[in-house]
């Protein structure tokens, strides 16, 4: 008797350890489709209006994606600010001697009593950005009237 309850303990443990590892393979797939597969295509998007955004400016550098309304992409060379759509076409540009991230922090805390914590650049609804967050608050700042957009 003893042999056989011996057996049925191992026939026992065999059977839950392979039912946890079909377990375990299901879970891998479903995080696979699931999760990280809609990472991946983002990624993939990113990467391809950015490649297209390069081609047609060789000089550009600090590609970066801002996304409010819509999804745009600023970049910089050593003259201009580039901001361009989700299409990576341009939007619009600016002399990089217009940029006054000092000014744009000082209305926000002036004016709105926000500290800055970071600033970036970015496209609100119909120009280019300031956009700073602080002080649990994000507020827009048009880019050449620094009035608040957002």
């Amino acid at each position: 008797m003893k042999l056989r309850r011996r057996h049925k303990k191992q026939h026992g443990t065999k059977t839950t350890l392979g039912l946890v590892i079909i377990l375990v393979l299901i879970l891998l797939v479903i995080w696979s489709e699931f999760i990280s597969g809609p990472n991946r295509v983002k990624e993939q998007i990113y990467t391809q209006r950015v490649e297209k955004i390069e081609k047609q400016n060789k000089h550009i550098k600090g590609i970066s994606e801002h996304v409010f309304d819509y999804t745009t992409y600023q970049g910089y060379d050593d003259t201009t600010l580039y901001w361009y759509n989700a299409k990576s076409e341009l939007i619009t540009s600016r002399d990089i001697e217009t940029l006054n991230y000092k000014k744009a922090k000082r209305i926000a805390k002036k004016n709105y009593k926000i500290k800055c914590e970071s600033i970036v650049l970015g496209y609100g609804y119909n120009n280019p950005v300031y956009e700073i967050r602080g002080s649990n608050k994000l507020i827009l700042l048009d880019y050449d009237s620094f009035e608040r957009v957002y």
